[in-house]
């Protein structure tokens, strides 16, 4: 079962895959929202935040 604060790693999409990041909130419809750990576009500070399908992502803990 999916809880908020699971660490989760991304499987899709392509441009992040492999990070890591933390479930944040289930939206209406089923997806979650997903703070990724670090931002993959540059080295600023401000982080990302991506609406993923369960299919998207593996939790890393239980």
């Amino acid at each position: 079962m999916i809880r908020i604060g699971m660490m989760v790693r991304i499987i899709s999409p392509e441009y992040v895959r492999g990070m890591e990041g933390r479930i944040e909130a289930r939206e209406n419809g089923g997806r979650w929202l997903v703070r990724l750990e670090q931002n993959p576009l540059n080295h600023e500070p401000e982080s990302i935040i991506l609406s993923l399908e369960e299919s998207d992502f593996e939790v890393m803990e239980q």
